[in-house]
């Protein structure tokens, strides 16, 4: 009986199972790695990973989450430009970065061809003046922070340092002759 409650089993497998959408998947991950560790998991992880599963799919959570972190309305606050750079900048988050931050997040790699992208957007050194800068208001840095965080943290980070940490130190303690030679590059990535 053992026996043909088997062939059964895999009668009902061979009808439900699309076998290229299987190979497709097979050319990502490690099929047989990930059935022998899904057959060591207990009923109640079983339980919890399909209901991870299914319900991602149901509920659309691999969408970003909805725009509500500006608890303090500062964008009720800026200028049609500066909200002009918010927008132009979110649609690049979402549209160039967001369908490749996965991938080189799981290849511990940064995607460098998003850097003469991210530099045409002319937000480097946002609020500083002169050297090329935009010379916009600080809340410009915290909304440029924010929209790119949103997405990705890690170019948030990588930004960040380029445009903060690296140029506020020129900018800031920087003899004149170091702020007319790297502000400007920088500033053009």
């Amino acid at each position: 009986m053992e026996f043909f409650k088997k062939i059964k089993q895999i009668t009902h497998l061979m009808k439900n199972i699309d076998f290229n959408e299987l190979g497709a998947i097979s050319e990502k991950i490690d099929l047989p790695k990930i059935m022998k560790s899904v057959g060591e998991l207990n009923d109640q992880q079983l339980n919890g990973l399909m209901k991870m599963l299914t319900e991602k799919a149901k509920k659309g959570q691999h969408q970003l989450p909805p725009i509500d972190g500006d608890f303090y309305d500062y964008d009720l606050k800026l200028t049609q430009e500066q909200r002009a750079i918010q927008m132009k900048l979110r649609n690049f988050m979402e549209t160039e970065v967001e369908p490749i931050a996965n991938r080189y997040w799981n290849k511990a790699e940064f995607p460098m061809e998003i850097i003469p992208k991210l530099a045409a957007l002319n937000i480097c050194g946002v609020a500083y003046e002169g050297y090329d800068c935009p010379g916009l208001p600080f809340i410009m840095e915290g909304i440029i922070a924010e929209e790119i965080a949103r997405v990705d943290v890690s170019i948030s980070t990588f930004f960040g340092v380029h445009s903060g940490l690296a140029m506020g130190s020129i900018y800031l303690c920087g003899s004149e002759e170091q702020k007319q030679e790297w502000l400007p590059k920088m500033q053009r990535m």
